[in-house]
Parts: structure tokens; C-alpha cells; sequence
């Protein structure tokens, strides 16, 4: 019996449930991976980003056999049931609005064919659906920790069939490829063993420390097992165990309540009067807002399409609260450049930090000028990514709203702008 394997979010041989799965199974294996061009369109994955994957695919395609082609999903397919005549079709579950619609489109093309459709549960620790529907986080986290599997998966010996389809070098030639080095998939692994989880909650706020793990792409695309990585953090690191929990909680929430994919999670959010000025979106985008930390910020995404998180938690507040943009915007801009944009966790992260979405907490307003201070003390990172301001003291840094700056003035001031944000969201002054 032959069998197709689909990859998808999860670029790995080693611990694929899946793909072990499919092995364990079959005598022949197709290996795939497809480069739809309309779903690269829609989740943004173009130039850096595209070529940050490229690069994934051609380490997966040094293990194993692969095929890859470009064009649509079910073209592709039906394309490769003509040469292979396969008698299933593997791929993971999806769990995103996007990769549900993916998998569906699937399942239809394997009916039309008379090929069975085979989903298997992968890239999350937890069955998002194994978890009674909760909109906190504490309680869902007290839940979660009891259901954690961490059972890894064989390692595979495909017998893969020799055939006339394209490989990996085959189609580059068809993607538009940009030069990325600010993140390699060959450095996830390393990355992984030498990550310190034992200092990630005292060096994780501060930016302008190597404190965040980065490897958010690495589980993006599923270069790594999460069962590998919750195995090396846990006992060391119950922070960085909760912050695989909240990856897991967004899902759970887009599974239990799928307004939340463009409405807000609170009702009485929903309708806020937000300003969407022209020119403060500009300078947000652009970086030019005026004040160090946020426009910092906004260039490390540009550069390196990665965020530290406490800086996209202060990108948020600033958009949504203090300028009343609205919230789908920031989430747009992440969209298109996050190299680990993962909608479903992206939504959830905005709504949260606009204070619209699940697990509500009191309305917080981050103000710009404390979290530099507090942050960024010595400056490191505004001066990193704005060296032309690099020659400040950083009490100008931290404060532009008290000293003039030779750079673009302040969009607003942030104290004139706290009762409209109250006033926004009905919150008593």
C-alpha cells in the first residue's frame, strides 16, 4: 500500500507523530510539501519570510526525500494521485482558521480520488478540544498541565518511490526569494540545547538582553518537536512552560468561541470609538511615533521580522489604547511581517493586549515612558535600533516628552491621552 505524506506546519523527521505514523504503515512513502502561491499571498509569507522557509524545506529535504511543488493545493494533489496512485493521504490536524479550510479542501480532493484521509494529532501538547471550554487563562493552565503528552513519536525509515515530480531546487526558481540571515532553521536545535531556562523569567522584560528563547519560528513551522522543547523547560522554567500554555490557550479559545477570528472576545468591547487617524497609523507603521521604545520596536520588526515580547506587548497598548487605533490594524501589520505569525495566537495576543479579548484582566494602559525606564535602563535597545540617537543620554531616551529630541517629535502625549483611552473603553476616570 502507498500512502502521501503532507507536511505541513511541522518540518521535521524526527518526533512527527505523523509522519512516523504514515511510515509505520505503509511500504511506500511520498514525502510533500507544496508552495501554494494564494496561501503564501494571504498569510503574507513573501520575500525574508519565504526565504526563511525555503530554508526549512531544504533542511527536511537533506533527511528524507522530498517533493515539492508550486501551484494550488488541489492541483498539485491531483497531480500527484495521477503518478503515485496512493491509497491515503497523511497530514497533521489544523487547528487555525486558515489550516481547518486547507484541511478540508484536502479531504475533498482525497474523496473525489478514493483516497482515505488520514489526520493525526501533532504541534500542539494538548488537544485544544480535550479541555472543558474555559476564558481564563489560570483555570484552562490548571487543566492543561494535567492532559501534557510528551511521548515522542519513532523515527521513520521511509522506503520513498522514485518518481518524475519536482524537487525543492527544482521549484525555487518560482519563488521570489530576499536574503534573510537575522534567523537560520539550522540554529533552532542548538538554539534549544543551549537556551538557559533557568534565567527566562528574571531576563525575559528586557529586550536588550539575549533573555527570549526565539524560537517561536522554530515552533512555527515546526522545526522542533514541542514535545522536545516542554521536556528541556520543564523543571527548569515553569514561566516559559506557561508561555507554551498560552499558545495552546488561544487555540482553545478560537476552538470554543471562533467569533474571536475577526470580533472581539468581550462584548462590551465590541463597538469601541476608535480614532484610526491617518497620520498616527503612518507613524506607527513607520516607525516615527516619536517615542524611542515603541519606534524602536517597530524596527526590529521591519528588520528582522521578529518582536521581543515585552516590546510587542508595549506596540500594542501604544496603537490600541493610546492612539484608539483599532486593533485589527496592529494585527495586520504583524501579520505581514512576523516570522512567526501564527494567526490564531496573533489575534488572540492583540485582543488581549487591547483589552477586548479572553482572559480579561483590569484595563491596563502601558505608558511608553515608564517601560523604557523600567525595560530598557540602560538604553541598549532603543540605541540599538535607532543609532542615530545612539550619542543621547538615555534620560532623554526614555523621556522624549521632557526634552526635545533631534528626531520626529511625539505623535501625542501620552498624559493627554489617558482619559480619551478610559473614556474609549467606558472605564470610570
Amino acid at each position: 500500500m502507498r500512502a502521501v505524506y503532507l507536511f505541513k506546519r511541522d518540518l521535521r523527521v524526527e518526533d512527527n507523530r505523523g509522519f512516523s505514523y504514515a511510515c509505520q504503515r505503509h511500504q511506500e512513502v511520498l514525502p510533500l510539501f507544496i508552495f501554494d502561491p494564494q496561501i503564501l499571498e494571504e498569510l503574507k509569507v513573501q520575500g525574508e519570510r519565504l526565504s526563511y522557509l525555503v530554508k526549512a524545506v531544504e533542511q527536511l529535504s537533506e533527511k528524507i526525500k522530498l517533493y515539492c511543488l508550486y501551484g494550488k493545493t488541489e492541483d498539485c494533489l491531483r497531480e500527484i494521485f495521477r503518478v503515485f496512485r496512493p491509497s491515503h493521504l497523511y497530514t497533521t490536524s489544523s487547528y487555525s482558521w486558515s489550516g481547518r479550510e486547507r484541511n478540508q479542501l484536502v479531504r475533498r480532493v482525497c474523496h473525489d480520488f478514493g483516497v482515505e484521509y488520514v489526520e493525526v494529532f501533532e504541534n500542539f501538547l494538548v488537544r485544544p478540544e480535550s479541555v472543558p471550554p474555559r476564558k481564563v487563562y489560570t483555570p484552562f493552565y490548571q487543566e492543561w498541565s494535567k492532559r501534557v503528552d510528551v511521548q515522542v513519536a519513532e523515527r521513520p525509515s521511509p522506503k520513498v518511490p522514485e518518481l518524475p515530480l519536482p524537487t525543492l531546487e527544482q521549484v525555487k526558481p518560482l519563488l521570489k526569494l530576499r536574503p534573510f540571515e537575522a534567523f537560520d532553521p539550522r540554529a533552532c536545535k542548538e538554539r534549544l540545547e543551549s537556551f538557559p531556562f533557568e534565567s527566562y523569567e528574571e531576563l525575559r522584560n528586557y529586550p536588550a538582553l539575549d533573555g527570549a528563547s526565539k524560537l517561536s519560528p522554530c515552533i512555527r513551522f515546526g522545526l522542533l518537536s514541542l514535545r522536545e522543547i516542554y521536556r528541556q523547560a520543564q523543571g527548569r522554567s515553569e514561566q516559559f512552560v506557561k508561555e507554551l500554555g498560552w499558545r495552546e490557550f488561544w487555540y482553545h479559545v478560537a476552538l470554543h468561541f471562533p467569533e474571536v477570528k475577526d470580533t472581539e472576545f468581550q462584548e462590551k468591547r465590541r463597538g469601541i470609538p476608535w480614532e484610526n487617524r491617518e497620520e498616527h497609523i503612518q507613524a506607527f507603521l513607520e516607525g516615527t511615533t516619536g517615542y524611542p521604545i515603541v519606534d524602536a520596536g517597530v524596527r526590529q520588526l521591519l528588520q528582522e521580522k521578529w518582536l521581543h515580547n515585552r516590546v510587542r506587548m508595549i506596540l500594542a497598548s501604544f496603537l490600541a489604547k493610546v492612539l484608539l487605533v483599532d486593533w485589527r490594524i496592529g494585527e495586520a501589520f504583524f501579520k505581514e511581517h512576523l516570522l512567526d505569525y501564527d494567526e490564531v495566537v496573533n489575534v488572540g495576543n492583540w485582543q488581549w493586549s487591547a483589552s477586548v479579548g479572553a482572559d480579561p484582566k483590569p484595563f491596563r494602559l502601558f505608558n511608553p515612558i515608564l517601560q523604557a525606564r523600567r525595560y530598557d535602563p540602560d538604553c541598549g535597545y532603543m540605541k540599538k535600533y535607532l543609532p542615530e540617537l545612539a550619542h543621547l543620554p538615555c534620560e532623554e531616551l526614555h523621556d522624549p516628552l521632557s526634552y526635545s529630541l533631534p528626531y520626529h517629535p511625539p505623535v501625542v502625549n501620552y498624559y493627554q491621552r489617558i482619559s480619551l483611552a478610559k473614556k474609549a473603553y467606558g472605564v470610570p476616570s
